[in-house]
């Protein structure tokens, strides 16, 4: 009887399907797996200290700072000040790593301070598991496709125009995750609602512009910062 309720709410209208959600953690698991594997350079405790108080600073300016700004609806979420600024405090603590690892690191901090300072532990492990295998694996990958240069750090040319692309990308891929995966699927299955399938292209069609312009500049920032710290 259970999993005949469980199958009927995981397809309502609105929702990700079961299956899209299932296969892409399942696909993302195993890459994260591989790339971790086949990164040369391990993190070090240092590099893992500084992830840590990275993604405390992600929280802190994600549930903390960013919810204090209140904009009237229809500029939020198009000016989104919560999301923009866990972008900025995450690109600047992988900026400052840039090994293969940070990135889920960073997330898994971050999902962990956020239940203790805001949220609380319901729905837990999978708010975790979303944001180390969203957020924190995408910027994984970037740091192993551009082989710890993340966002130009370190190139010997072009490093600005490599941060803003670097960062543009990164921003477009973060867009897709809390109309799809957040409110399109965790969010209603955990807490037990039906969201609406236009406020899901909604939320994508308001995010992608912003997350791309301040995935930008928050990659030119990161490399910036990195410059001055030396890390």
């Amino acid at each position: 009887m259970a999993s005949h309720h469980h199958e009927a709410y995981v397809l309502k209208p609105g929702m990700t399907p079961w299956e899209v959600v299932l296969a892409y953690f399942i696909i993302a698991a195993i890459v994260a797996a591989i790339i971790v594997k086949k990164s040369n350079k391990k993190m070090t405790t240092i590099d893992l200290v500084y992830a840590g108080i990275g993604g405390a600073v992600v929280a802190v300016a994600d549930h903390v700072i960013g919810d204090l700004i209140y904009l009237p609806s229809p500029i939020y979420p198009i000016v989104n000040p919560p999301v923009w600024l866990r972008i900025v405090a995450f690109f600047v603590t992988v900026g400052l790593v840039r090994k293969v690892g940070s990135g889920m690191f960073t997330m898994g901090i971050f999902d962990l301070a956020g239940d203790l300072i805001h949220f609380g532990f319901g729905g837990e492990p999978l708010w975790l598991i979303e944001d180390v295998l969203t957020y924190g694996l995408m910027a994984d990958i970037a740091i192993f496709l551009t082989q710890g240069k993340l966002f130009g750090i370190g190139a010997s040319k072009y490093s600005a125009v490599l941060a803003v692309v670097e960062g543009a990308i990164l921003g477009f891929f973060f867009s897709f995750v809390h109309p799809f995966f957040t409110y399109g699927f965790f969010a209603p299955f955990i807490f037990g609602f039906a969201p609406n399938a236009q406020r899901v292209l909604y939320l994508f069609i308001t995010y992608v512009p912003g997350d791309i312009i301040i995935g930008a500049i928050s990659a030119l920032f990161a490399s910036r910062v990195a410059r001055i710290i030396q890390y």
